[in-house]
């Protein structure tokens, strides 16, 4: 009996079909792996709940569409018949627990939930007259209960490989009770699909762990590439892309204001020459922290660049160079607050402001940056610590 059973999985998989389902199901699931993950990096708890939803819901759309894919593409191959369903079922059940791990959102959930009644056949009210109708619905609350398990417990399931095999157990056991039921196949074949159900699921977490590391390479790379290696803002290369891509945009609109702020630290190669670089840099990663952070916890919505050497450059959307005044003031105030303490010593840190915006007679970013880097230095000239905003110097301590 072992043998035939044996022989006739191997029959039943290894065959042409068996592989475009398996190749094909790998596709989709990178394909929602790619979509989940840009869409997950959009959002955070913080975000609006009106974003939040529609991102889990295109999520859930996408989902809803690989499933209907593998669908069709399974009757293709099968010529409109549902002989060897079992392979796509497989193949869809290997897709549901996958983005039960993946996407961990209610929507994902939902679909988990409601399945079994959106399955080939599942709707069939006739089930209410099977004699085996009780050992459906304990399947069926079985399967809820694990699902609910899986969306609470994700983080935990991944890194406890055992507990992880078991729920794919207990998920594709559950399910194929529920299959048992409707389609009334021998049931020593429960076991046989099972484990084919396992197979399926090592290979495609294998292939997506690849496709991950992937991904966060991809992030690693990026953030090397557009971010300053020292301090940890966003970098000069981060700023050119960036300013060709506002340029365009707030140029068009030009009722919607855009400014920019520039700002160095004052002495700081009095910093390098007394202390060392050393403390030149602890001084830099000062400034960009305390910088960006404040910007962080008072929601000014600017981006702040590392322009290079002492010089930092604010992007200010939606802010006329007025608004920025308070600003930019407070910035400078709580960095004057936050004195660096290195090596018992006290280190006073000031910094110089250059503020003007967009104007239509800008031909492109350069002269917006060209004015703000001359309003600067009419900052320091006039004795740095000091904030020039559209020509006009003025001493922070007379700002109220």
């Amino acid at each position: 009996m072992p043998d035939t059973i044996l022989q006739k999985i191997l029959d039943n998989y290894l065959n042409i079909n068996s592989a475009i389902i398996t190749l094909v199901t790998i596709g989709l699931i990178t394909i929602i792996t790619i979509v989940a993950y840009s869409l997950e990096q959009k959002i955070s708890h913080s975000s609006p709940l009106w974003k939040r939803i529609s991102v889990h819901t295109i999520e859930g759309l996408v989902l809803g569409s690989s499933m209907i894919m593998l669908q069709n593409i399974f009757h293709i191959l099968n010529s409109g018949s549902i002989n060897h369903g079992w392979l796509y079922a497989n193949a869809q059940l290997t897709i549901l627990l996958y983005c039960m791990y993946l996407i961990r959102n209610k929507i994902t959930l939902l679909i988990n939930i409601l399945m079994p009644f959106l399955y080939y056949h599942a709707a069939n009210i006739s089930r209410l007259d099977n004699r085996n109708l009780p050992l459906f619905v304990i399947s069926y609350i079985s399967l809820i209960l694990i699902v609910i398990f899986i969306y609470r417990r994700t983080d935990f399931l991944e890194s406890n490989e055992w507990q992880y095999l078991l729920l794919q157990v207990l998920f594709g056991l559950a399910w194929w009770i529920l299959l048992w039921v409707d389609h009334s196949f021998p049931y020593v074949e429960i076991f046989s699909m099972l484990l084919v159900f396992l197979i399926y699921m090592s290979i495609i977490r294998f292939c997506a762990r690849k496709l991950q590391d992937t991904m966060l390479n991809y992030d690693d790379l990026q953030v090397q590439v557009n971010y300053d290696e020292l301090t940890g803002v966003r970098n000069r290369a981060n700023l050119d892309k960036t300013s060709e891509e506002i340029y365009e945009t707030y140029y068009s609109e030009s009722a919607v204001p855009l400014t920019i702020a520039m700002f160095d630290i004052d002495h700081f190669k009095q910093f390098n020459d007394q202390y060392g670089h050393s403390t030149g840099d602890e001084v830099l990663k000062h400034v960009a922290h305390t910088m960006e952070r404040e910007m962080f916890l008072t929601d000014t919505k600017g981006q702040l660049f590392r322009f290079g050497g002492e010089e930092f450059i604010i992007i200010f959307r939606g802010k006329r160079p007025a608004d920025c005044v308070s600003i930019v003031t407070d910035l400078r105030d709580t960095l004057v607050n936050t004195p660096l303490i290195l090596n018992g010593q006290r280190l006073d840190v000031t910094i110089s402001f250059g503020i003007s915006k967009l104007v239509e007679s800008d031909d492109s970013f350069s002269d917006l940056f060209n004015r703000v880097d001359k309003y600067l230095y009419e900052s320091k000239n006039a004795g740095r610590n000091r904030l020039t905003v559209e020509g006009i110097t003025y001493d922070f301590n007379d700002i109220k």
